[in-house]
Formats: structure tokens, C-alpha cells, sequence
């Protein structure tokens, strides 16, 4: 009896982390970490994508003495698209745009996007389910080129 719970309670473990990693997508380059930038704001791009901002984001941990490599968050969407759909649905307008983190650990690059699909978990409509779906299948196809891409 003992061994049964041991194993249904691992059993659960795993189907928890499953579930929590389809939250994020990522992705482990060995590009170097600027070539990952430029071919970032590439695919982007190519995608119809504009970048919105870039932030640096290991300042404040350096200047509070942590050692910290490269890490920064790109801020991309479609502008008519974001102005369109924070009109007509609001409640988006803090996770928009989108963003992709980009941190340098040794040596690989880790790129990390929540997967846009969560959304749905809190915004239900068709039209933001499709729209959601599109994100994903961007993201996804953008950060399987840049893995695809040779070194600049």
C-alpha cells in the first residue's frame, strides 16, 4: 500500500511540472550572446514584429553585489494589433507587449517566453483564444530558427 501511494504521488509530481512547464517556452543556445540578440530582433522581424524596448535587467543585481552575466528582456508586438486589442479587451494591457528574457549562463544563451496559450487560462473569448494561438505558434517557430541559425 505504502509503495502504491510513493508511486501515485510521483506519478503527480511529474504531471504538475509537466503542466507548469507548458507555461514558458524556452530555449538553451550556444550562440554567443549578442549574435542571439541580433538574431532575435531578425526573426522578429520577419514575423511582422517590432521591438518596443530593451531592458537591461542584471544593473540593479550588480549594484546590489551579485555577479550576474548577461540578462535582458525584449519588449515586441505588432502595434495595430496590441492598439486594437487593448481597446477592445483592456484587462490585456498588462501583459502586453510581449517579452522574451534573454540571460547568458556560462556558456549558453537561455531564451524564456511565457507561452502566450496561458492567457487563456483567465481570457476565455474565441477571438483572444485564436490570438493566443498565433502568438504561440510565432514564438515557437521564432525561437526554433534562432536555434536553427548558424553563428553570426
Amino acid at each position: 500500500m505504502i509503495r502504491l501511494f510513493k508511486l501515485l504521488t510521483i506519478m503527480l509530481l511529474l504531471i504538475s511540472c509537466n503542466a507548469q512547464a507548458e507555461n514558458m517556452i524556452m530555449l538553451r543556445v550556444n550562440h554567443s550572446f549578442d549574435n542571439t540578440m541580433i538574431l532575435i530582433k531578425e526573426k522578429l522581424n520577419d514575423y511582422g514584429y517590432k521591438v518596443a524596448h530593451i531592458q537591461k535587467c542584471d544593473g540593479g543585481l550588480t549594484d546590489s553585489g551579485y555577479k550576474t552575466d548577461f540578462y535582458k528582456s525584449i519588449f515586441f508586438g505588432k502595434f495595430e494589433e496590441m492598439q486594437q486589442l487593448t481597446g477592445t479587451h483592456p484587462e490585456l494591457i498588462p501583459y502586453l507587449p510581449l517579452k522574451i528574457a534573454v540571460m547568458q549562463e556560462k556558456d549558453t544563451v537561455v531564451l524564456v517566453s511565457i507561452n502566450p496559450q496561458t492567457l487563456s487560462l483567465f481570457f476565455p473569448g474565441e477571438e483572444l483564444q485564436n490570438q493566443f494561438g498565433r502568438w504561440e505558434s510565432d514564438l515557437r517557430a521564432i525561437f526554433e530558427e534562432v536555434e536553427q541559425s548558424k553563428e553570426l
